[in-house]
């Protein structure tokens, strides 16, 4: 009885010291961890990186701040739709066009400021996850109306008035980018497919504009820094990230919080490098980075799940700024090819033709690295990219040219 005992005692007291290493060990992982990313977060303010939504969004002069018109606007168009059935109202017929107009008129005046402030920073600060965005279904109708505003203008043969309302859409897509998140770029990059498809397709595909009209839109299309918005979306996330894990940090989660916070800003760092190469991306490099996310070790670790809920796929975000470019470099290409035939009366045999007066260089193709692919027609011509796919179709235009095969823009004059 009394060996047993003796068993026990020693059984428990080993379990004891076990229990108690562990405890030792685990505060002295957390106090590394939490050290590390302190240095981290330190390392990111000495270089000037955001790290709480002051720094991201900081106020701006109220006479730069456009808030009060866009919420006059969101006021008048919620106003307008109360007035119709909603599948009415889905048709954008010359009677929902005519009940929108105020509220376009005050967006068309909103736009004119630099800056927006929509998103309520305490609401940032207390509950980052929970942030509601009611703005961008706000954004993307407007979008809607503004693309049948074109087609309505257009049928008028009123071309430069319809691709003015195309610009308004750009205009907004740019604005947006103000208050970067990357549901922000999302919604840019959605707004700048409507804005781009109601001007090719709706407008110039078959129509002719004037030589200022070519160059205010060329110079519209180019002015979307796509790198720029990305990248401060990125930032804003990390930043965002930051100040979720810091409301979770308390007792006992502590060291899983350090070793989250050290994961998801190696994350960061690692996407926000590869954005900013700029396109074509190293795509062997997003692969490897979604590999390491996706790894599910031995035995299942705590902190994966804020690392996978706070981190973005590396693969899906980066082939959604891969297909904006590739439309953005599209869409100049034809135009600048529009503004040739204006001024010589024909097409370029090649693009390098329009090197240097009307691009500064061919536009590359962001899914291959090779020069965007041009076909000169007997009537027209095709541009276009391999999309996603990455193979070239030869410039087969599929029915839904956003998401298969090649994204083409062709003219018909």
């Amino acid at each position: 009885m009394r060996r047993w005992l003796k068993v026990i005692f020693i059984l428990g007291a080993f379990v004891i010291l076990c229990l108690f290493s562990l405890a030792a060990l685990t505060v002295w992982d957390t106090a590394r961890n939490s050290s590390k990313v302190r240095e981290e977060i330190a390392r990111l303010k000495r270089e000037g990186e955001p790290t709480s939504w002051q720094e991201i969004a900081p106020p701006v002069p109220k006479q730069l701040d456009g808030t009060p018109l866009y919420r006059k606007a969101f006021a008048q168009l919620e106003e307008a739709q109360r007035k119709f059935d909603p599948k009415v109202w889905q048709t954008y017929n010359p009677k929902v066009l005519q009940a929108a107009r105020p509220a376009l008129q005050t967006l068309r005046k909103a736009l004119e400021f630099q800056h927006m402030r929509l998103v309520d920073p305490k609401q940032i600060e207390a509950n980052p996850l929970n942030t509601k965005f009611p703005q961008f279904d706000h954004f993307r109708e407007f979008a809607k109306l503004l693309q049948a505003e074109a087609a309505q203008r257009k049928r008028r043969n009123d071309i430069k008035g319809a691709v003015e309302s195309c610009l308004t859409i750009l205009k907004l897509c740019r604005r947006i980018g103000d208050e970067p998140r990357l549901l922000a770029f999302f919604v840019q990059s959605t707004i700048f497919f409507i804005g781009v498809r109601g001007l090719w397709e709706e407008v110039l595909a078959d129509a002719d504009a004037s030589r200022g009209t070519y160059l205010a839109t060329l110079s519209e299309v180019r002015a979307w820094d796509i790198d720029r918005d990305f990248i401060r979306a990125l930032k804003a996330e990390r930043a965002i990230s930051i100040l979720t894990l810091k409301s979770f940090k308390q007792p006992p989660r502590d060291w899983i919080i350090a070793v989250a916070e050290l994961s998801v800003l190696k994350v960061y760092r690692q996407i926000i490098a590869v954005a900013q190469e700029g396109a074509p991306y190293d795509r062997k490099e997003i692969e490897q980075i979604e590999t390491e996310i996706e790894r599910k070790p031995l035995i299942p670790l705590p902190h994966r799940f804020f690392t996978l809920m706070l981190t973005p796929s590396p693969t899906i975000t980066f082939e959604a700024a891969n297909r904006i470019h590739a439309l953005q470099r599209v869409t100049m290409t034809a135009l600048a090819l529009r503004l040739y035939r204006k001024e010589n009366g024909r097409y370029p045999e090649n693009l390098q033709q329009l090197v240097p007066k009307y691009l500064p260089s061919v536009p590359i193709d962001p899914y291959d690295g090779k020069p965007i692919r041009y076909r000169k027609l007997q009537k027209g011509f095709k541009v276009w990219s391999v999309d996603g796919n990455r193979k070239d179709d030869g410039g087969v235009k599929v029915r839904d040219w956003l998401r298969k095969g090649d994204l083409v823009l062709e003219s018909k004059i």
